[in-house]
């Protein structure tokens, strides 16, 4: 899988190299980036930005959306915040395609910060707008985002819709590092952890893709371990340690790059205190939250530590239902009864002609109308068969349908 670096793909004019300042500021950015330097590219970039561009060359003018970008990689999230208010409170005119990236660069912004149905709606608008002007390169980044969005609320239908829609692009030769490990994860997700094998391994040996995914999704090395320590492959878990720790000594400013590689380095030794340390890193709430649920998984082994495992766990789920991670809250709400404490996971949501579901009862329905079967369901969710069923017998009841092939026949997913 061939994966593009070129932000700028789709517009008119060539950004050779000095052409103009801005533009070999950018340049110098993007590459950066790619080679897995965040550091270098947020400097460039904002060299870049220092030095607006007067000239009519259009892709000078995403410098402020790209920097924009990085920041919300580096989870600066209050100084991308800034600048994009800034883009926004000096208005003018904008080009459909200028519209298009600043949606999906507050769509980003927005995921970062915990906000994922602001940060779907968002992200949406911007590829409306990108269909209509061809800016390709923005598309699988909005795709990642649409997609892990889909996934923490559970809605399997629509992850693995923008999953497709990610590999479309790789084949027309737009391929994301994201892209590959979003794919993975909800390979995963939908089918368990050995039909993502050969992906976990093509991410992991493959240098390139490695660096850059570690300097954009946070939440990436963790998941590597995770998949490949369930997959016994013990060699790759240890190759995205030493890949994440390698990326923080390069970045030794940025205290998510350095959450994230202790992280890794957590799960991979077993280590509660590494993760308590990489928690109390971390500035993304759902990063923290993900590393403190390991943490407590460690802490359950141990019966002397199960107290202070539940205790954590609940303040997990309190983070997990903060950020709406359905699927997360899901998955802690099992861990919690399985230590014999019963928490309620289901909250009411507003969607049109959804009969007043819950988000429980709406995971449910959607899998069920897709064919999945009850221990299927329960598998994605992280519930027992007999909670799936239960959930079920409640969505019939509202629906006024009695049995699975009604639903499958009137199920319609809300815009």
């Amino acid at each position: 899988m061939r994966f593009a670096q070129d932000f700028f793909t789709g517009f008119g004019d060539d950004p050779a190299p000095g052409l103009c300042e801005t533009a070999g500021f950018l340049r110098r950015s993007t590459s950066s980036w790619y080679s897995g330097r965040l550091d270098l590219g947020l400097q460039y970039a904002a060299a870049a930005t220092a030095r607006p561009c007067h000239e009519p060359h259009e892709f000078c003018h995403l410098a402020q959306l790209w920097y924009v970008k990085l920041l919300t990689m580096a989870r600066e999230l209050e100084a991308g915040a800034l600048v994009l208010d800034g883009i926004d409170a000096r208005g003018g005119d904008q080009s459909q395609r200028m519209s298009a990236l600043s949606h999906a660069a507050r769509g980003e912004l927005l995921f970062a910060m915990g906000n994922v149905d602001d940060a779907i709606a968002e992200t949406d608008v911007g590829l409306r707008l990108a269909e209509r002007c061809g800016v390709r390169s923005m598309r699988p980044p909005s795709y990642v985002v649409m997609a892990l969005g889909a996934l923490r609320r559970a809605d399997m239908r629509a992850c693995l819709h923008f999953v497709e829609k990610l590999a479309d692009e790789a084949l027309l030769g737009y391929g994301h590092a994201a892209g590959a490990w979003v794919t993975a994860h909800a390979m995963e997700a939908r089918s368990g952890v050995t039909t993502a094998a050969g992906l976990v391994a093509g991410i992991v040996t493959d240098p390139v893709v490695l660096r850059q995914l570690l300097v954009s999704e946070p939440a990436a090395a963790s998941w590597l371990v995770r998949a490949s320590l369930k997959l016994g492959e013990r060699e790759l878990a240890k190759t995205s340690v030493a890949a994440a720790a390698d990326a923080s000594v390069k970045h030794p400013h940025f205290s998510v790059i350095r959450a994230s590689a202790l992280h890794a380095a957590g799960l991979l030794d077993a280590d509660a205190d590494t993760l308590h340390e990489a928690a109390n890193l971390y500035p993304d709430r759902w990063c923290a939250a993900s590393a403190r649920e390991d943490m407590a998984d460690l802490m359950a082994k141990r019966l002397v530590e199960r107290d202070r495992a539940i205790r954590l766990f609940e303040a997990v789920l309190g983070t997990y239902n903060a950020v709406g991670a359905t699927r997360d809250v899901s998955r802690v709400v099992n861990k919690l009864r399985e230590l014999g404490v019963r928490r309620g996971v289901s909250r009411s949501v507003e969607r049109e002609g959804c009969h007043g579901l819950t988000d429980a009862e709406f995971a449910v329905a959607d899998l069920v109308s897709q064919g999945y079967t009850n221990s299927e369901v329960g598998r994605q969710l992280f519930i027992s068969q007999h909670t799936v069923a239960f959930h079920l017998k409640k969505v019939f009841q509202k629906m006024s349908v009695a049995s699975r092939v009604e639903l499958a026949a009137g199920w319609k997913v809300p815009a």
